[in-house]
Order: structure tokens, then C-alpha cells, then sequence
């Protein structure tokens, strides 16, 4: 708020000590905020009052009262809001005024903020401006002056307080030609023209996606076949048929259907543990047959027992339970100790 200090004559002294390129970058942010406030409040509503701001070279950032995150296509309105203030080439109307003549005329003053009894009044568009705000910083004669403007994201910064932040002018151009870099080398990639990308980029995904479906189908195909294989084998714990076994790849899902189908196999007097290495943490899951469960038995307290080992935690239902760990070295050991577990849980349920 120097100019209002000051007066509306700076030292040329002072105004000589600020560069040309900073001074033209100055007098372009300020005007954005202006064209971005205006563009909010449309977009969003009265309530919308400027909160704070930063004004940089070729970049701003922008605080709002806002009482929820933006969408996406909300942002992309607000920036061809601005946008289109810029290319319409407004010229600035900037008028010194009594500050109370100021505020009784309409403009908008920031909540906070001290001014002289003398202000700068800003406004644009005629005869009925669109934006009228009290601003000390330096401006551009029109808006076409001051160069495109993109908003690079939207957060919160405070409770009840929204903000942007935008690249404009050179910045703005730096962003452009990295962003058309980008689309070029990936149309290059995928074999195809600027304007194809996201349709050859979503039909690779598809096919991505369909690979991924047949390699997960044959994969769950692999895993029953060893459990096939290993079903049967059975260790007695306390008269209990007890199954234990590491299914190579299986996640989580295919070994809870093992699991059903080891139950369907041995709906009596059977508990099943089924462990698996997934991205190098191990997964178990556990099943327990209804009999057992009405003796004491619990899926949920097996798989914690199992998990402990493994240094991880888990649990569920008393029929099937799952668990995670970290350690996967130790994932066979923790399956070799359900055995003994098993023993011990139902001779001291029956005593």
C-alpha cells in the first residue's frame, strides 16, 4: 500500500531501482487478482472475499473464503473467466478517491486491511464495471496487456480459506510450451497424432486391463490346481484335521475361495491356513469349521497368532479370518506353529 502512504507520486529515484521485467510482472499480477477475484466471485458467489495473496514474477497465488474444494470443471471456468476479461482488452479506469466516497461507490476493500483517507480506485469495464477494488499496487493500462493466465492448483490453506495458484505471462508461455513437449513425446510413444493421444492412450490402458484380467484368471487357475494337489493333506491336531500350505502369488480373494472350497471338502472338524507373499508382505487366511467354532474355536484369534509371528495383525469373523505381516521369511514358520496352536486351544477348551 505504498501509493497510498506516499501519495501518488513515488521518487523516480525508487522507481528506477525496480528492473523493467520485474516492474512490467508486478504491474500484470496485480491486475490477475483482480480478474481472478471478479471470476470467483461469478463462479462461486458473493461470499467469495479475497483472504490474502502473493504476488510474484510471471506467478500468484491467491487465498479465498470458500467453504469447499473446487472441481475441476469449476477451475477450467474460472480460468477461461480470466482469460477471457484479458482478451477482451478491458481498459483500467484508476481514479484517487476519498476512501469512505470509494467504499460508498462500491469498491471492494480488503477485511484487514488500513488505508489512507486518500485510496486508488480501481475499476474495469465500462459503463458498468465488472471489477471495483481498492489497490495500491502498480497496473497495466488494459487487461489485453498482461498475457495469458493458467491456474496450476487449488487447496486449502486455512479453515474456510481456499487457494489458487497460477503461472501467467512468461510463465505462463514456459508452461505451455513444457506442457506441449509432454503431449508430443507421449504422441510419439504411442504412435499417434496430438489430438489421438487419449484415445490411444485409453484403448493401451483396455488392453492393459485385459491383460491384467486373463493374468489374474490364469493365475487363480494355477492356484487351484495346487490346492488340488495339497488339499488332502492333512495334519491331526487334537483329532482335528488340520491343513496348512503357502499358495504361491494367490491374493487375498483367491485364497478365501480356497478356503470355502477346503470347508466344502471338510465341512466337519477341520481347520484350513493358507498363507501367500504379495509384493513382499506376506497375507494369510484362515477358515474353521461350524463344530469347532461351537467348541471354542475362533478364525479371528488363529490368524492373530499367526500374524504375531509374522509381526503384523489381523482378524475376522470365527469361521474365516484374515492377516498381514511384514516379515515374509518367517511366513513358513508361522504355518508350521497352527498345528501346535490348534492342539493347545482346544485341550485346554475341553478341559
Amino acid at each position: 500500500m505504498l501509493q497510498n502512504i506516499l501519495g501518488r507520486n513515488l521518487p523516480h529515484t525508487l522507481v528506477g531501482r525496480t528492473s523493467r521485467k520485474h516492474q512490467v510482472s508486478q504491474q500484470t499480477q496485480s491486475i490477475h487478482n483482480h480478474l481472478l477475484h471478479t471470476a470467483l466471485r461469478e463462479k462461486l458467489g458473493d461470499h467469495v472475499k479475497q483472504a490474502g495473496s502473493l504476488v510474484a514474477p510471471d506467478r500468484l497465488r491467491f487465498d479465498f473464503t470458500h467453504h469447499e474444494a473446487l472441481t475441476t470443471e469449476l477451475l477450467d471456468q474460472i480460468e477461461a473467466g480470466v482469460n477471457r476479461y484479458i482478451f477482451e482488452n478491458y481498459h483500467l479506469n484508476i481514479q484517487f478517491k476519498p476512501l469512505q466516497q470509494a467504499i460508498s461507490e462500491g469498491a471492494t476493500a480488503l477485511f484487514g486491511e488500513k488505508y489512507a483517507d486518500t485510496v486508488r480506485n480501481i475499476t474495469i469495464g465500462d459503463p458498468d464495471p465488472f471489477s471495483n477494488e481498492l489497490c495500491g499496487g502498480t497496473h497495466v493500462e488494459d487487461t489485453g496487456d498482461i498475457g495469458v493466465f493458467l491456474i496450476t492448483s487449488e487447496g486449502s490453506a486455512a479453515a474456510g480459506i481456499r487457494r489458487i495458484e497460477a503461472v501467467t505471462g512468461r510463465g505462463a508461455y514456459e508452461l505451455i510450451r513444457q506442457r506441449s513437449a509432454l503431449l508430443r513425446e507421449t504422441a510419439h510413444l504411442v504412435s499417434t497424432s496430438f489430438e489421438r493421444v487419449p484415445q490411444k492412450v485409453q484403448g493401451l490402458l483396455d488392453e492393459l486391463n485385459n491383460s491384467r484380467r486373463r493374468i489374474l484368471t490364469l493365475s487363480e487357475d494355477m492356484v487351484s490346481l495346487e490346492f488340488n494337489r495339497i488339499m488332502d493333506d492333512t495334519i491331526s491336531a487334537a483329532g482335528v484335521n488340520v491343513l496348512t500350505s503357502k499358495l504361491n502369488e494367490a491374493t487375498a480373494e483367491t485364497m478365501r475361495q480356497m478356503i470355502d472350497r477346503a470347508r466344502q471338502n471338510r465341512p466337519k472338524n477341520a481347520v484350513a491356513v493358507l498363507g501367500s507373499i504379495i509384493d513382499n508382505r506376506p497375507i494369510i487366511v484362515a477358515g474353521v469349521t461350524e463344530d469347532l467354532v461351537d467348541r471354542g474355536l475362533h478364525a479371528g484369534e488363529l490368524v492373530k497368532h499367526v500374524a504375531q509371528i509374522l509381526g503384523g495383525g489381523g482378524g475376522g469373523k470365527a469361521t474365516i479370518a484374515q492377516a498381514g505381516g511384514k516379515d515374509a521369511s518367517k511366513l513358513e514358520q508361522a504355518l508350521d506353529s497352527v498345528p501346535a496352536w490348534v492342539e493347545t486351544k482346544l485341550t485346554n477348551l475341553d478341559k
